[in-house]
């Protein structure tokens, strides 16, 4: 007993290690993008992430090289704090749009030049390699939608944080293998078009249906026309995680001051 629980201890530590090593080594290999990409962002009370998360992209290597390619358009849903105007310097357009995560990046799709969409959320900082590692996949004529990972900033508990990412891997890998990451995904436009785009008629304050359909539902009907690639190296970290628990009635002050409610998305 006692060797069987050294051994999955030793076991869990070495996938632990792998996972964290993939994570921490992008590709750092620069080939230009295989077609025009539009980053949409969808907000909503975003000032006190937006600017950071903006510039991380603007400071990413694949956009320095080759950025007309790009276009960054901002799809804000009513902020009521300095959100627009913070991201107004970084954007290439801004879009007006209803409340409801899906009905905004519905929107933003449609307005969007780019042949190939990228999802990313406000709060949220990419490292300089993350975009070249996400879009090296597309160069694989099989592969229709890519989607990497996250970090949680506000897990401060390295064992914690490693166990997590070994089941989200192996839960990923195993039972949802078309994952797609609203914070951090790729696909081609046409198809987002051809799997009839999100379902806007779901309860976007639901965050189970919100869940199924944007992550798990468009990932399996992408999936009907060729290969749905997990990039595990193309990590993003998440500094809104937090945010989560305003919705069930935690942190309420640091809530009131980020203008967090129910209503809030991301």
């Amino acid at each position: 007993m006692l060797y069987a629980a050294f051994g999955a201890l030793v076991s869990s530590l070495t996938i632990s290690d792998i996972i964290e090593y993939r994570m921490n080594n992008p590709d750092t290999k620069i080939q230009p993008p295989i077609d025009t990409i539009s980053i949409i962002m969808a907000s909503l009370n975003e000032e006190r992430f937006i600017e950071n998360c903006l510039l991380s992209i603007r400071n990413q290597t694949l956009i320095k090289e080759y950025p007309e390619f790009f276009e960054i358009i901002l799809v804000d849903s009513g902020s009521e704090d300095r959100t627009v105007e913070l991201a107004r310097p970084y954007v290439d357009k801004i879009i007006y749009a209803p409340k409801g995560k899906l009905t905004a990046r519905n929107l933003a799709t449609d307005q969007a030049n780019g042949n190939i969409i990228v999802s990313v959320d406000a709060d949220c900082y990419y490292n300089q390699h993350w975009l070249n590692t996400l879009l090296s996949e597309f160069y694989d004529p099989n592969v229709v939608a890519v989607s990497g990972t996250a970090f949680d900033n506000n897990i401060n508990l390295p064992f914690v944080q490693n166990f997590i990412y070994i089941l989200d891997n192996i839960g990923r890998t195993i039972s949802y293998p078309n994952k797609m990451s609203g914070r951090n995904s790729a696909y081609y436009k046409q198809l987002f078009y051809l799997t009839g785009r999100f379902n806007e008629k779901i309860n976007q304050l639901d965050v189970d249906e919100m869940l199924k359909e944007e992550e798990y539902g468009f990932g399996n009907r992408l999936a009907k026309y060729g290969i749905v690639k997990y990039k595990i190296n193309a990590a993003t970290i998440h500094f809104g995680g937090y945010r989560g628990l305003c919705r069930i009635g935690f942190n309420s002050d640091q809530c009131k001051t980020d203008k967090i409610s129910i209503e809030r998305f991301g």
